[in-house]
């Protein structure tokens, strides 16, 4: 399970890992408007999702790694 991945992480932040954490518990995300994150959770199981998202808050240079992997997808290039 992707989460297992990402609870594996020591100190490394992989943005890919973090997204298919975030896909595998029925989330999704998009960059929307001024490269805006929006993320979505509807329905994601709360500790699963809390502990998703623990990995993120607060962490600016996290985010826009997550933002900078979304780009690359979009542009067809591996992230």
């Amino acid at each position: 399970m992707a989460t297992r991945c990402l609870a594996q992480q020591a100190d490394a932040f992989d943005p890919t890992v973090w997204l298919m954490a975030l896909t595998s518990i029925g989330g999704g995300y998009a960059l929307i408007a001024d490269r805006r994150l929006a993320l979505l959770v509807d329905g994601c199981d709360d500790d699963e999702l809390a502990f998703v998202m623990s990995q993120v808050i607060g962490q600016p240079e996290r985010q826009e790694a997550i933002k900078w992997a979304i780009e690359q997808r979009q542009f067809g290039e591996a992230a």
